[in-house]
């Protein structure tokens, strides 16, 4: 069975930049050139932001709130 190359050029161009006042922010070009960015922020913080109530690691606080 021949093996097929994989696609190029369909993916997210990913990088971080950080802003003057130290906040960092991650940016996804599109293959299409759109430009989308989103806001570094502590990951138990935005758990508890989106609506998780119980204490305990990172992973148990995401995992709780992927399973619901």
């Amino acid at each position: 069975m021949a093996i097929k190359p994989k696609k190029s050029g369909l993916g997210l161009d990913v990088r971080t930049f950080r802003g003057t006042d130290g906040t960092s922010y991650i940016v996804f070009r599109t293959a299409k050139g759109s430009f989308h960015t989103f806001q570094e922020v502590e990951a138990k913080e935005a758990a508890r932001q989106c609506g998780i109530r119980r204490n305990g690691t990172t992973r148990q606080m995401w995992e709780s709130l992927w399973k619901s």
